[in-house]
């Protein structure tokens, strides 16, 4: 899966939930062996049984709201790029694996930034 010109996603991926409400992360390696980080940040007013996204962000490395560079954001997203990434990642971990934060982040990209609890 293409997520842009030139990054691909390969192993090791991992996801995080924030505190702030429902944020959500996910880093991974890429196939030029570089890491990488999807940022998918709640809108604040979200109310706690429909929660909205605003539209995923791709960055080096990792994303931190406190000492991440201009220069590390890549790329905003689309939801179909998010399904296609957790569909690699689903077969690489192994489809019978139900790891909660995926299936987390496949469900909001499937609703394109919406989640209905």
């Amino acid at each position: 899966m293409q997520l842009t010109s030139s990054i691909s996603y390969k192993s090791s991926a991992s996801a995080i939930i924030y505190r702030d409400g429902g944020s959500l992360e996910l880093r991974f390696t890429a196939d030029d062996d570089s890491k990488y980080c999807i940022f998918m940040e709640v809108i604040g007013d979200s109310p706690d049984d429909c929660k909205r996204y605003h539209p995923p962000m791709l960055f080096k490395e990792s994303f931190d709201i406190n000492n991440s560079k201009p220069e590390d954001f890549i790329s905003y997203l689309n939801w179909q790029q998010i399904k296609g990434l957790i569909s690699e990642i689903k077969m690489d971990i192994g489809q019978d694996s139900h790891n909660q934060d995926f299936d987390l982040i496949g469900n909001i990209a499937n609703d394109n930034g919406w989640l209905i609890k």
